[in-house]
């Protein structure tokens, strides 16, 4: 075991050494896809944690990335950018204990979408694998924070329909925090990802015990610079 982890690390070492001279200082890149998003319910009951998730709401995001070398040989990268990004969920709700719009309301039996537009920046770690000339594997991981700036929380019930501003009172709250795991690949100057954003905080005031966070699966196509 302790053979191949030297083995390794001296592989590594050499990697980084031949490739130093190949690392941009500096990498810009637009970005758009399609976001699978929900939110997940959490309360303590009777002694135990349960956890509610809602079907997720298909959506968009798109935007632009910056990268810049941390280290000159090695292709270790600080990624952040600026995106527009909306996350949400839709449910069909067959009982009257989840509220994450409006508490103090009944949803027995409704259906509610709901729409919620952010501004999210990302501070990731990304580590590019040049495996060819024209081709990188990045994995990356950080965090990411968003500021909700508009959309619209639906609910049908009984043959009725009312529509509210998603932020603002008794909606959600503007700010999300959370987690941003994935990988991408370039091909030449064409780039593909998938990531993973779990939230960290609660986005809803649902009561001491109760927590309402934010989750996204985020695919990825753009162009790099």
């Amino acid at each position: 075991m302790k053979k191949f982890i030297l083995i390794f690390i001296s592989l590594f070492a050499v990697y980084t050494v031949v490739s130093a001279q190949n690392f941009k200082k500096n990498i810009f890149g637009i970005r758009a896809g399609l976001n699978s998003s929900s939110f997940v319910q959490s309360s303590d009951a009777f002694g135990m944690n349960i956890s509610i998730e809602t079907d997720s709401r298909i959506s968009f995001h798109v935007g632009f990335s910056y990268q810049h070398l941390l280290i000159p040989t090695v292709p270790l990268y600080l990624e952040t950018g600026l995106y527009f990004t909306e996350k949400g969920f839709k449910q069909s709700v067959d009982y009257s204990s989840v509220a994450i719009i409006e508490p103090e309301i009944d949803f027995y039996g409704s259906k509610i979408t709901v729409n919620a537009m952010y501004l999210k920046t990302p501070l990731l770690l990304n580590y590019h694998f040049i495996l060819a000339n024209n081709i990188t594997i990045q994995p990356f991981a950080g965090f990411y924070v968003a500021y909700g700036i508009g959309g619209k929380a639906k609910v049908i019930s009984g043959g009725n329909k009312d529509s509210e501003n998603t932020f603002g009172d008794n909606g959600l709250d503007r700010l999300d925090l959370g987690v941003r795991i994935g990988v991408g690949a370039t091909f030449d100057r064409i780039y593909i990802g998938a990531g993973y954003e779990p939230g960290l905080i609660s986005v809803s005031d649902s009561g001491e015990d109760s927590t309402v966070k934010t989750k996204n699966w985020a695919f990825t196509i753009g162009y790099t610079f």
